[in-house]
């Protein structure tokens, strides 16, 4: 059996997305901060936001992706999210946030 050696020290690095006007916005890695503005932002923690994901997709990944931005962004609100993100852009954001909650699980 092999082990992972995990460093708890090390630093979570943010990632990062291109959305539709070709610019590059950064996640935070997640943290108790953003898990609190994450559940803060969207009325719900993190228990379901995996059946919200499957039931209400669009709307749930709009407010999930604007709650991980606004840290960073705050200027964005969550409509101006919503048309950054094109159909184009939805698998790799997807993609990027399952990375996410695949980390912080």
């Amino acid at each position: 059996m092999v082990t992972k050696e995990v460093n708890i020290l090390a630093e979570e690095k943010p990632k990062s997305i291109t959305l539709s006007d070709g610019k590059d916005y950064k996640l935070p890695p997640i943290d108790m901060t953003t898990l609190a503005n994450i559940e803060k932002t969207m009325g719900f923690g993190l228990g379901r936001l995996q059946t919200k994901l499957e039931n209400e997709t669009m709307t749930t990944m709009r407010a999930l992706i604007y709650s991980l931005l606004k840290e960073e962004q705050p200027s964005l609100d969550i409509d101006k999210v919503g048309r950054l993100i094109t159909l184009k852009e939805i698998s790799s954001i997807s993609s990027t946030i399952s990375e996410i909650m695949a980390i912080s699980g």
